[in-house]
């Protein structure tokens, strides 16, 4: 009996003793996947913000594998620096569901929420807003609900842009004007707040008036339309006939001044001719007047096609003198 029990005691105590042994594997086991759980990656567009204790030790970790003492020691939040995010903006609340103010005002108007522009005209707005994260910190510890405050300052900004505007420029050529003016005020409130946030695009889709005024809307913007194209036309008409009428004048310019130093060079040349004929006629006296009455006569005699010689010639003393006919004469 004694043999049985003893038997049975050094069973127990030998199973009790791997039963430790095993524990004493798993417990290792255990605390060996506990530590290696502080092993952790951080992708190519991330980077990681490292807490001991709910202080930030590294504010900068680089995409990688890294370690860091498991929890609750350590605590890495992985922030997207890298990747583009975006926002929707075509109504003016925080929420659009059932019992929401949107939906009460729709139900109550039949309009969908819209702006009031500086004509107190309304026009419904959708806009699209691109970001990204720059500061971690900021993002993660300095404001409770950043893209919350991003839709709320966006909202706010469009709303403060549009009432400063009339609705006619808003319509027609004023949607860059208000882009880039909601991209540099809204980055502006961002940076106060400092919420971590980045505006990097900000696009204005679509800007139109409710749906029961958009054909009176579209007829204003159409003559509008009509108005500058006449105004281009008459412009480019303009821009074709100066030029035009400048190099005529220019042309009839040129032409009278060469018409004019035509003339005064004729003129000075037959004043100088004639001076040479007065001089050789006051120094030769009768022949010199003879030798121009032969040439006159020969210039005459060219355009003469008949030509009757009759001698005058009444006093003996007195020189014969020629007369000529011609049917052209």
């Amino acid at each position: 009996m004694e043999t049985e029990e003893t038997r049975i005691r050094t069973t127990m105590i030998e199973t009790f003793g791997r039963l430790a042994s095993f524990s004493r594997w798993i417990l290792a086991a255990l605390v060996l996947l506990y530590l290696l759980s502080g092993v952790y990656s951080i992708s190519s567009n991330e980077i990681g913000v490292l807490q001991r204790f709910g202080r930030v030790v590294d504010d900068r970790v680089s995409p990688g594998i890294h370690y860091a003492l498991p929890w609750p020691v350590d605590r890495v939040t992985r922030v997207p620096i890298r990747m583009v995010s975006s926002i929707v903006i075509d109504d003016f609340y925080n929420a659009y569901g059932v019992g929401s103010a949107a939906r009460v005002f729709f139900n109550m108007t039949g309009l969908a929420s819209y702006c009031i522009s500086g004509g107190n005209n309304l026009v419904n707005v959708q806009c699209v807003i691109q970001y990204t994260i720059t500061d971690p910190i900021h993002y993660l510890f300095h404001v409770k609900g950043p893209e919350k405050m991003l839709r709320s300052m966006a909202c706010n900004t469009i709303i403060h842009c549009m009432a400063g505007m009339p609705v006619d420029e808003i319509l027609t050529r004023g949607k860059q004007t208000i882009a880039n003016y909601v991209k540099a005020e809204l980055q502006r409130r961002l940076d106060a707040a400092e919420t971590g946030l980045s505006v990097s695009f900000v696009e204005l889709r679509d800007i139109k008036p409710p749906d029961r005024v958009q054909r009176f809307f579209s007829d204003v913007v159409n003559a509008q339309i009509d108005r500058e194209k006449m105004v281009n036309d008459a412009e480019s008409y303009r821009n074709e006939q100066i030029p035009a009428a400048q190099a005529e004048a220019v042309r009839i310019l040129e032409e009278a001044a060469a018409y004019k130093a035509e003339v005064v060079l004729k003129a000075e040349g037959e004043a100088d001719r004639f001076e040479r004929i007065l001089g050789q006629v006051r120094d030769k006296g009768d022949s010199a007047r003879r030798m121009l009455y032969v040439e006159t006569v020969k210039k005459i005699m060219k355009s003469v096609d008949k030509k009757h010689l009759v001698d005058t010639k009444e006093d003996g003393d007195a020189p014969a003198r020629l007369k000529f006919y011609s049917p052209r004469l």
